[in-house]
């Protein structure tokens, strides 16, 4: 028995075991993958924090949401791949390792740490951490999902009359005589729910702009 213990404890996983065995509650892969992930992240990026405190928090909180994605399926293996299920619930295969994915998770964890506490982004620490591990496609996906969430943010807060005008043309892709045919109760010509859905456009832009600003994010 402690023979394969040690075995489970001493071999290496493959990111695709590493997800499936998670899946499945595997105790030995849980251990060695949180051993493991730990391990990297404070090799990797020991010189970006400077108190060994937030550096033990944002390995939590980054190893934390990347295990949920796993266990709720949003990461996954399919066709002896890893895929992962984008934010408007399209499935991709995943172009990092699951440690790669960490870091940029890790990234933004201290990203939003740094604004709230008003603190400049060391940005290049985290560039030299490990520039040959991080793939440049998954970072910026990464940042567009951030993008992605403060835009779905922005239109919720808008008014029901331009959040149902805006998802009916954006989102379900409705033409404007569809729109108006399903309003019709509350649009009575084309060229007033043009007007309006003109002006709830550009409140919206105002919205999504003040916020980036807020966050210092191009857009």
């Amino acid at each position: 028995m402690h023979k394969l213990l040690d075995i489970h404890i001493n071999r290496n996983y493959s990111d695709e075991e590493i997800v499936t065995g998670l899946q499945a509650r595997k105790r030995h892969v849980e251990e060695w993958f949180y051993k493991h992930a730990k391990t990297y992240f404070m090799d990797k990026f020991n010189d970006v924090f400077f108190d060994q405190e937030q550096k033990e928090t944002i390995f939590q909180e980054s190893f934390v949401r990347l295990w949920t994605q796993i266990e709720d399926k949003k990461i996954f293996v399919k066709e002896n791949r890893i895929w992962r299920l984008q934010r408007h619930g399209f499935a991709q295969p995943m172009t990092c390792s699951l440690n790669t994915f960490l870091f940029a998770i890790a990234k933004n964890e201290y990203r939003e740490l740094v604004r709230s506490n008003k603190i400049v982004f060391v940005e290049d620490y985290f560039d030299k951490a490990d520039n040959n591990c991080i793939e440049l496609p998954q970072i910026e996906e990464d940042e567009k999902d951030v993008k992605n969430r403060i835009v779905d943010e922005c239109i919720q807060m808008m008014p029901p009359r331009c959040l149902e005008i805006l998802t009916l043309f954006y989102v379900k892709g409705k033409s404007l005589d569809e729109i108006l045919e399903i309003r019709k109760d509350k649009n009575t010509s084309k060229v007033g729910l043009k007007s309006a859905k003109y002006k709830c456009m550009n409140a919206l832009r105002e919205r999504v702009t003040k916020m980036f600003d807020q966050l210092n994010i191009k857009i």
